[in-house]
């Protein structure tokens, strides 16, 4: 019997974890939290009670499911490593890797504080893509949506009064009312493969099979992928940092720093060198060299980056170095930003003026001719 109640408990246990292991907070309502137990663990509140007060002061849901699970677990005599561990949808491999640091450290609220500090970084770069990013493709979307909208309702109107005057077309007019005849005509056809396009791109990018070429083809992009390079690397070097600063040893802070990227194929070649760093080759070899046989170059890591770890080999002052880096390169996101904005915005405008000046001459074209006829 008691044997039965056993499992039915643990069963119980397990659906709970299942149910747990899906809450999902924001980036920015997780660095509130770390920052509200930091600020409270410094001031030598208990953990159970610091993340008690949390709960009661927090007006956000998800928030508050998440703390009454982590209490929960807490006072079953978990460790906050394995309470975390059970939320990985929120708490990545890196922070898991920090709070470990903790339970031979003794030094929690630096843990958490040295997480929020990641997550502050990490969500400070995705912000400055985005902004890179989102001007040019409002003005592209709603571009298309002009002359998807023009070919659709306005041109067909115009086409008949063509049709009534018995005007000789030109080969551009004709050509825009072919287009829009087309579009007509396989409308629902088109939008269908949008949403197939659509729905492919979603299911290869989050596919753990194909992710790996998503992401690999996302760093080879011309326009954008040094942006999306150097945000990868910004991240990689403060990560390591971090880790190398809390004593976690070299070839599992690669290991660890590769996972916090959410890029697959820099996570496969970082995997690759933490392995052959366990075989003593050393690392500044591995980044500037993709295959010790071939000598062929590693785009992957930018000179300067193997360079400090050269010099790291020598000195072993790496972790210093890195911060540096890591700084270096946030200024050259910033400059990147700035001189895409600036490089695509005309190029923007140019097209969309080029398209409509097209527009209307197909359109004004035939008139110019029912003038000469009279």
């Amino acid at each position: 019997m008691n044997n039965f109640l056993e499992k039915i408990k643990l069963l119980f246990e397990k659906l709970k974890w299942k149910k747990t292991s899906y809450i999902k907070i924001s980036s920015k309502d997780k660095i509130n939290l770390l920052e509200q137990l930091s600020n409270l663990l410094q001031s030598w509140i208990p953990l159970i009670n610091s993340l008690k007060i949390i709960m009661y002061q927090t007006k956000n849901k998800k928030v508050k499911e998440l703390l009454v699970s982590i209490i929960e677990w807490l006072n079953t005599w978990n460790n906050l490593h394995d309470c975390f561990e059970k939320f990985p949808q929120i708490f990545w491999v890196f922070d898991l890797s920090i709070i470990e640091m903790w339970e031979v450290t003794w030094k929690l609220w630096d843990s958490i504080e040295t997480i929020k500090l990641k997550e502050e970084k990490a969500k400070e770069l995705r912000s400055k893509i985005i902004w890179a990013l989102i001007y040019p493709m409002v003005i592209i979307t709603l571009s298309i949506g002009m002359i998807w909208v023009f070919m659709i309702f306005v041109i067909p109107k115009i086409e008949q009064m063509y049709k009534d005057s018995k005007v000789n077309l030109p080969s551009l007019t004709q050509h825009v009312l072919d287009t829009s005849k087309f579009l007509q005509e396989n409308i629902i056809i088109i939008i269908f493969l949008t949403i197939v396009l659509i729905f492919w791109i979603i299911v290869f990018k989050n596919n753990p099979k194909t992710k790996i070429y998503w992401d690999k083809m996302i760093i080879s992009i011309p326009i954008f992928w040094p942006l999306i390079k150097k945000k990868i690397l910004a991240l990689f070097t403060s990560s390591l940092w971090i880790l190398l600063k809390n004593w976690v040893i070299i070839n599992s802070s690669l290991d660890i720093s590769s996972r916090a990227l959410e890029n697959d194929y820099y996570e496969k070649e970082l995997k690759e060198i933490s392995s052959r760093v366990s075989k003593w080759i050393e690392l500044s070899v591995l980044m500037w060299i993709n295959e010790i046989q071939s000598w062929k170059e590693n785009f992957l890591f930018p000179i300067e980056l193997a360079s400090v770890v050269k010099i790291w080999e020598e000195t072993w002052n790496l972790a210093l170095l890195l911060i540096k880096i890591s700084i270096k390169m946030n200024k050259e996101i910033d400059d990147i930003v700035k001189n895409i904005q600036t490089a695509i915005e005309p190029l923007v405008i140019v097209w969309v003026g080029w398209i409509i000046w097209t527009l209307i001459m197909a359109i004004m074209l035939p008139f110019f001719n029912m003038v000469n006829v009279i």
